[in-house]
């Protein structure tokens, strides 16, 4: 089994090797603040390489079959301060387990505003005032077989995009399926955004695996595929000290990698003492844990990510399990 999941965590870097670069339709799909992944600070610190780990309520932006992983009823709230203004003051997620089937919603909302904006001569219009507001809302159903071994899951998420007052509502559907042939290896696949025209939101594929090499240490791989963009390969790992080993409870320090194109250079002081001012696909995080607080399981787990000259993004992420 350990050849086989090192075979399987191969295949993915070679993948990711022969990744082409980004192609000339980037970003030219709607819906771009979807690719963000915004509700999960666990996801971002691990470079996003979260489809063959997603579970409980974090399943229904990475991969629906996740929820079915869910042992309690979990509420989770996150909240996002992104680049260059663009901000996600809520996310909410609910997921709510039944022997072997469960289901969950999400809802996020991202605004930005103070925009240069000018007319079709490059005037600057000083008086305009443009708003950007995105959201979207979520439901998911996933089921286990094969003795907790194969996951699967579907989701609908109805995507609302108002720019400027340009008023676009999607309705797309997300695929996704887990299997975990040992307690140590897991393989995850997901098609998201399914259904809908690739112009009003992107179709991304994603296929990874984890490796939980003992109760210490796990790592992730993942190569995704946007409809409107190449392939991008991430990679993370995290440690963590069980509850066990800790008084207060359970402490996982993350850090994770994603290709992308070099963002520039930041003049911001703390980056450059901390040698991060050029980094561009980095992602760091930790995440805290207990199960003893007033008889519910919480969680708080916190994400940061320069983006060279564009700034940083920060994100955090609370759960409660009951």
């Amino acid at each position: 089994m350990i050849r086989f999941a090192a075979a399987a965590l191969l295949v993915l870097g070679l993948a990711a090797t022969f990744a082409g670069a980004t192609d000339t339709n980037a970003g030219t799909s709607g819906g771009q603040f979807l690719k963000i992944g915004q509700g999960s600070a666990r996801a971002m610190a691990l470079g996003g390489a979260y489809v063959a780990l997603s579970e409980g309520s974090d399943a229904l932006t990475w991969n629906p079959a996740g929820l079915a992983q869910s042992e309690q009823r979990e509420f989770a709230f996150s909240y996002l301060r992104y680049v260059q203004g663009l901000d996600s003051p809520v996310y909410l997620a609910y997921a709510q387990p039944s022997g072997r089937t469960a289901w969950g919603a999400n809802f996020g909302y991202m605004t930005d505003s103070g925009f240069d904006v000018r007319d079709a001569n490059g005037v600057p219009q000083q008086n305009a005032d443009v708003m950007v507001r995105d959201g979207y809302g979520t439901v998911g159903l996933a089921r286990s077989f094969w003795y907790e071994k194969l996951f699967l899951g579907v989701s609908i998420r109805d995507i609302h995009e108002d720019i400027a007052g340009s008023v676009h509502n999607t309705l797309a559907g997300d695929f996704g399926a887990i299997l975990k042939p040992t307690g140590m290896l897991s393989l995850g696949f997901a098609v998201q955004n399914a259904g809908a025209s690739t112009a009003n939101v992107a179709r991304v594929t994603r296929g990874g695996a984890a490796l939980r090499f003992n109760d210490f240490v796990t790592t992730s791989l993942e190569l995704s595929k946007a409809s409107d963009n190449g392939a991008q390969f991430g990679i993370g790992g995290e440690f963590q000290l069980p509850e066990e080993y800790l008084d207060f409870g359970q402490l996982t320090m993350r850090v994770g990698y994603r290709t992308v194109e070099s963002y520039g250079q930041s003049f911001d002081n703390t980056l450059k003492d901390l040698k991060l001012d050029q980094t561009s696909g980095l992602s760091f995080g930790f995440g805290v844990y207990t199960s003893q607080a007033f008889g519910y399981g919480m969680s708080l787990d916190y994400a940061f990510v320069p983006y060279g000259a564009l700034g940083t993004a920060d994100q955090i992420s609370f759960k409660l399990k009951f």
